[in-house]
């Protein structure tokens, strides 16, 4: 599983975070539908957002890929009646089209600890965050989050970078 953060909800092109021309701040997850189900990952997403109505850029916007992610979506929103209801969007429309935020926007929270980010860099290239090693070392201290099976795969820098954090 990735996760990349971004800009979606609005046909408008190239928006920042200081011109966000009407998009919200959303976040993909690109994972493997034969290893991760959707179904889950709906659940995750109720765990940890807040629902917000409104059309501001802190919204709430569930974006599905196909048909089948559209059908999970409904009966996940059946089950939260009287709960405020996310906007869907429909896929292949300008308003579905997600857009990168600035580097300092991704994997926030890793970017804190330069001395993990230098390892990364040296480890993995200029694009370290866009790997699934950044996605797990992000969500390193969030609750039902195991990182065991992986933790002992990483090289010497990053572990000791790690452990300096």
């Amino acid at each position: 599983m990735q996760t990349r953060v971004g800009y979606a909800g609005a046909a408008a092109p190239m928006p920042t975070y200081r011109d966000i021309r009407g998009h919200a701040e959303v976040f993909r997850v690109t994972f493997d539908p034969a290893r991760v189900d959707y179904a889950a990952l709906l659940e995750r997403y109720r765990e940890r957002h807040t629902p917000r109505r409104g059309f501001g850029q802190y919204r709430s916007i569930l974006f599905p890929q196909d048909e089948h992610q559209l059908l999970e979506i409904q009966r996940y929103l059946r089950r939260l009646a009287g709960d405020a209801q996310p906007e869907i969007i429909a896929p292949n429309t300008p308003e579905a089209r997600f857009w990168d935020a600035e580097d300092y926007h991704q994997k926030y929270r890793l970017r804190r600890n330069h001395a993990l980010v230098r390892a990364l860099e040296d480890e993995l290239g200029a694009d370290w965050d866009r790997w699934t090693i950044a996605t797990k070392l992000n969500a390193l201290r969030a609750p039902g989050f195991d990182a065991s099976p992986w933790l002992a795969t990483l090289s010497p820098a990053v572990t000791r970078a790690l452990e300096r954090a």
